[in-house]
């Protein structure tokens, strides 16, 4: 009896254990939340939209990986989100000449008289002027071309007037040494019909061309043979570039090349090699290598400038677009599709690069999908709005990031001598540079976005043509980061993602100063401590006294000047 009664306490009790459990559990479940990925702040507990933008909220995940966003299908559409696989693919290494338009010298025309004479009239006096074959472009008074009318209108005479085919055969003679000798068919019968001479001739345009040269001018006596105008067919161009031996062994005639023209870099033209030099110039290191394109639309013109890519060393390896990678001091990264909407930053190694693919050594594998457009703008929400380094857990800390921004006005090396007037072309950035910040102290991202279009048109006034080997190669690296800071501070209508970009666009900026050098420089490179969650950030100012751009109004004086740029 006792043991029942013990048995049946036990059993009580466990019952209650399981009641008690149960109902702990159902206290403790975690209720789903929503939240803009725009707006973080912005959490409720349904679905609906952000009623500070209007997007779609996006459910919360708990314990889930703070670097991993979660975008709708309309935010994905928005903000140009597209992946890629990564594949095996073809890769090489990439050399990047500078060249120059020219004319294509095999579609060359002189006009050039006929006749001894004296230039009594120019219809056209301005080179670069494009005429028509067949159009009147000169006229000249010629004593010979006057004996030479006087001989057909003899002979003329003679034909009309005695019936013998002797005197016909003159008469074509007369009438063949006149068209040899410049006059048009229908000047001819004019003579015929009028049967009056005229020492004064005008000549027509043998060939159509624009007009580059004028050696003459009107009242110059001229002997025969003398050039008049000197035309140029622009319906195909060469371009010329400058190579150094070392690199004269890694193309030969006929390799494929790709063919950037400035201020049309969005319009890439296939061409080969054409011709390469026999010899070096005089005095120099330096051989020429051409290639043709066509300009049948005549968008190009001669001495405009162009950049000439051909590869070499090729290899399969996995690849993916250059835009995919986001670079920064820390590390390479791309951004990992892991489910539907969701991506994360994944570090990677790279190798070979050119200037449309790289190669990817670690990090991720065949078959992943990984953005490949619009990355930038996952980095610049995981960086403002959830306060996260994409690169954290890499070995890089808080404390690391801290001592490489502390650092970096000490390590930078010594500028590298280059022309001068390059130079000169990176200190007109500063005005736009300086727009760009006053624009973002107003936190007014249309104007910042206003001034950034300044900041392009100054860039690509930047003639990378004036830098060689190694400085070329250095500027390049440099000018990507501009224009990819650049694009998405024109693009973002949202201020916080502007001042991301614009810390970007300072590292680069800075980094161009410092390793050129700028003559007559003076401003000021200052540091906020607390920008983007106490990761800090620095900017360019031409005055010492601070104002904050990635905190305006709110902290305008915080910050302090690292270095005073001379």
């Amino acid at each position: 009896m006792k043991t029942t009664i013990q048995y049946s306490v036990v059993i009580i009790i466990i019952l209650l254990i399981g009641c008690n459990g149960k109902k702990d559990g159902q206290s403790s479940e975690i209720k789903q939340t929503y939240t803009c990925p725009m707006h973080p702040q912005i959490v409720q507990d349904k679905p609906g939209t952000c009623p500070i933008c209007g997007m779609d909220l996006v459910p919360i995940t708990a314990g889930g990986d703070k670097s991993e966003v979660t975008l709708s299908e309309s935010q994905i559409e928005l903000a140009n989100i597209t992946v890629q696989r990564v594949s095996v693919q073809e890769i090489g290494n990439s050399i990047l000449l500078n060249g120059r338009l020219r004319a294509d010298e095999t579609q060359t025309e002189v006009v050039s008289t006929r006749v001894p004479g004296r230039i009594d009239k120019l219809f056209i006096k301005e080179t670069g002027i494009p005429i028509n074959q067949g159009q009147l472009i000169y006229e000249i008074y010629s004593e010979q071309l006057l004996t030479y009318q006087n001989e057909y209108l003899l002979a003329l005479a003679q034909s009309q007037s005695i019936d013998n085919k002797r005197y016909s055969s003159y008469l074509e003679a007369a009438r063949k040494k006149l068209w040899l000798y410049g006059m048009t068919e229908d000047q001819i019968a004019e003579l015929s019909k009028s049967k009056t001479t005229n020492p004064r001739i005008q000549f027509v345009a043998p060939a159509a061309g624009i007009i580059t040269e004028i050696p003459v001018a009107e009242g110059q006596y001229v002997a025969e043979g003398a050039a008049i105008y000197r035309l140029e067919k622009l319906s195909k161009l060469w371009v010329e570039a400058e190579m150094y031996p070392r690199e004269a062994s890694l193309i030969k005639l006929g390799d494929r090349i790709t063919i950037y023209v400035n201020g049309f870099e969005n319009q890439p033209i296939e061409s080969k090699v054409i011709f390469l030099s026999p010899e070096y110039r005089q005095s120099s290191q330096i051989f020429v290598l051409r290639a043709s394109l066509a300009n049948n639309e005549h968008l190009f013109a001669p001495g405009m400038q162009a950049e000439i890519v051909f590869e070499h060393s090729k290899k399969k390896a996995l690849t993916l677009p250059a835009d995919a990678v986001i670079r920064e001091e820390l590390g390479n990264h791309v951004y990992k599709k892991t489910g539907v909407g969701k991506y994360r930053p994944q570090m990677i190694t790279t190798g070979l690069e050119n200037f449309n693919k790289v190669e990817i050594t670690s990090g991720v594998e065949e078959g992943d999908s990984i953005v490949v457009t619009g990355a930038y703008l996952l980095y610049s929400e995981i960086v403002l709005k959830k306060g996260v380094n994409p690169m954290a857990g890499h070995n890089h800390d808080h404390e690391a990031a801290q001592t490489s921004d502390a650092t970096q006005v000490t390590t930078v090396e010594k500028p590298m001598v280059v022309d001068q007037a390059f130079t000169k072309q990176l200190k007109e950035l500063l005005t736009p540079y300086f727009k760009i910040e006053e624009a973002l102290v107003a936190s007014d991202a249309k104007s910042a976005s206003a001034q950034t279009s300044a900041f392009n048109t100054a860039l690509k006034n930047v003639d990378m043509g004036l830098l060689k080997g190694d400085a070329h190669m250095k500027w390049m690296d440099q000018l990507k980061s501009l224009e990819t800071a650049t694009k998405l501070i024109f693009s973002a209508t949202d201020v916080e993602i502007q001042r991301a970009a614009f810390s970007q666009l300072t590292n680069a900026f800075y980094s161009s100063i410092k390793t050129f050098g700028v003559n007559g420089l003076e401003a000021y490179y200052q540091f906020c401590p607390m920008a983007f969650d106490n990761k800090g950030a620095f900017w360019i100012s031409n005055e010492k006294e601070i104002s904050n751009p990635y905190f305006g109004e709110k902290m305008l004086r915080c910050g302090e000047t690292k270095e005073t740029l001379k």
